[in-house]
């Protein structure tokens, strides 16, 4: 199996802002250009997912927040505007050291940006609001899913957990053997970069689907209540966004 850590670090340090929002306004030679646009992409969807907690849950507590999968900080910093505090993970230390050289830019200091592991051992406590989004698909489904039982028992009671989940794939039985081909058969990938006209060295952006039932059965076993789930989709991929306030 490729490894998606790997790849994410590669994303980091070669092309950032791309590797967090695919699309090509926000390659590394032309994010400058665009730099306002990619951030200004990342404030609605914090308030979107806010406004629908407490549309759905009542108010929560705006002490604590943690964000799995910063990235470069998009979804961060306005994050920051409001909780108290925010615990930023990420796997790449270059995305990380990205996204501090962001919120020091924008005077931001509430912010605690720190290197991911699978066991959260950097997120200490409890917090009132766990998000993650454009994340999970990038890790293979057995791994992820031990991740988002480890996140769930970070949330405080009464706190509110917003995950974004690839549930499902349209690909047809030739995209599936070459996505598994990318993932396991070495050389593949870099002949479907120079195929599609990529660099050949591009890393692989694994696209991950999660199995709805398995992710309620934690939410279930870690104490949520009933969760409210908006669907979505492409012409490629079907989208969860779950939202889910604990006990």
């Amino acid at each position: 199996m490729a490894d998606s850590d790997s790849h994410w670090r590669r994303w980091g340090q070669n092309d950032p802002y791309f590797g967090v929002l695919a699309d090509e306004r926000f390659r590394a030679d032309a994010i400058e250009r665009n730099r306002e646009a990619f951030f200004a992409s990342g404030p609605p969807v914090v308030e979107e997912r806010l406004a629908a907690a407490v549309r759905h849950f009542g108010p929560f507590a705006r002490r604590y927040a943690l964000e799995f999968g910063c990235g470069v900080g998009r979804l961060t910093l306005p994050l920051s505007q409001a909780f108290e505090q925010v615990t930023a993970l990420d796997i790449a230390p270059a995305m990380l050291a990205e996204a501090m050289r962001n919120a020091r830019a924008r005077g931001i200091d509430n912010i605690h940006f720190a290197l991911s592991d699978d066991a959260l051992s950097a997120a200490e406590g409890a917090f009132d609001f766990i998000l993650s989004s454009i994340v999970f698909q990038h890790i293979p489904t057995r791994r992820g899913l031990r991740i988002l039982n480890g996140l769930m028992r970070k949330v405080a009671p009464g706190g509110v957990m917003a995950i974004q989940l690839c549930i499902g794939r349209y690909h047809g039985l030739v995209s599936r053997l070459c996505f598994w081909a990318q993932c396991n058969v070495p050389g593949v990938h870099e002949l479907v970069n120079i195929k599609r006209g990529r660099r050949w060295r591009e890393p692989f952006m694994q696209m991950n689907a999660y199995p709805l039932d398995a992710v309620l059965a934690l939410a279930d076993a870690a104490n949520f209540g009933p969760c409210v789930i908006e669907f979505s989709a492409d012409h490629r991929f079907r989208f969860a966004d779950l939202l889910m306030r604990r006990r």
